[in-house]
């Protein structure tokens, strides 16, 4: 059990505490799916300790690109997450505001993961 982190929120951010009071933590292909999630809703350039972390939203929020461009920066940002061999699939869609991303990928170690994320 390599692949080991804290449980955050999927809708608040905060680290999730068990009823004993400690902190729970999750493995494996959750930890990878929550990994995906997390540099999805970061903005790139905004963590100073590494720059390049997180997803371009300057570039797909602030211009007009094509849906194919959307779909390559969230691939390029999913990347980010080592343990990910390949991206299945990315549909996008908006619903005013917000951005819907439903995601497929594949592991290293051939776990499939499912996830959407909502920014």
């Amino acid at each position: 059990m390599d692949n080991v982190t804290l449980k955050i929120d999927r809708d608040t951010g905060d680290l999730v505490i068990g009823d004993d009071g400690i902190m729970e933590t999750i493995s494996e292909v959750d930890t990878t799916a929550q990994n995906i999630e997390m540099t999805l809703k970061a903005w790139k350039n905004d963590f100073p300790i590494v720059p390049g972390h997180g997803t371009d939203w300057e570039n797909i929020l602030g211009q007009v690109i094509s849906s194919e461009e959307v779909k390559e920066e969230i691939r390029e940002s999913v990347y980010q997450e080592t343990d990910v061999t390949m991206v299945t699939g990315i549909e996008v869609t908006r619903s005013g505001r917000e951005l819907n991303i439903d995601l497929k990928a594949t592991t290293a170690a051939g776990e499939e993961i499912e996830t959407e994320v909502a920014v």
